[in-house]
């Protein structure tokens, strides 16, 4: 039997069953059956529509991963970039010491005569860092001087950081002179005998 002969038996099996209907039970089953294809169609609109929200919020979540990762690898990059400089300077200034570069730093300014001292107080090993904390001290400092001589250090490329500056003023002859007290820490990466013996 084929196809067609199926479909044309089916057929005639539904006039058959709509015949014996009365008018009013037919129209009753047309609605009854276009609600339900309705139904059905509004039904699967909601799942396909409630389906893309999902893939919607999906590709949101991606999109913001990927987002987030190209930030992340952005500023790794630049850290790194950054942690080879240090590490450049680092070895570059190994062998210096943060009291002959103080010395140095406050003759090319001109106040080597007011560089009254510098003293390492401590030395600690922090990771691969030797960290050693000086004081150093200067009297009759101008304003501007004492400001060239913090620029000079801060813009060296020395492996320092200023911890603290506690600047006093007093007037010597109608003038305004500072004494300036400073808290610096200098960095050296730890050598390998300082490895072994600690």
């Amino acid at each position: 039997m084929s196809i067609q002969q199926r479909f044309n038996r089916i057929a005639l099996k539904i006039q058959d069953g709509l015949g014996g209907l009365s008018d009013r039970d037919r129209k009753l089953l047309i609605g009854l059956g276009v609600a339900t294809l309705i139904t059905a169609i509004i039904g699967t609109a909601f799942a396909m529509n409630s389906m893309l929200d999902s893939v919607y919020a999906k590709v949101e979540y991606r999109e913001d991963a990927l987002r987030r990762a190209t930030v992340m690898a952005a500023e790794f990059q630049s850290n790194e970039e950054t942690s080879q400089l240090i590490a450049e300077k680092l070895e570059e200034h190994k062998t210096s010491n943060l009291s002959a570069f103080l010395e140095k730093t406050a003759q090319s300014i001109g106040i080597a005569d007011r560089l009254d001292s510098v003293k390492a107080s401590s030395t600690s090993i922090n990771g691969e860092l030797e960290e050693t904390l000086y004081a150093a001290q200067f009297s009759k400092l101008s304003l501007e001087e004492a400001t060239n001589f913090l620029y000079e250090i801060e813009t060296s490329g020395y492996p320092l950081i200023v911890q603290s500056t506690r600047l006093k003023t007093r007037r010597l002859k109608g003038e305004r002179l500072i004494k300036m007290s400073l808290d610096i820490a200098a960095y050296k990466p730890v050598s390998v005998d300082a490895e072994g013996e600690g």
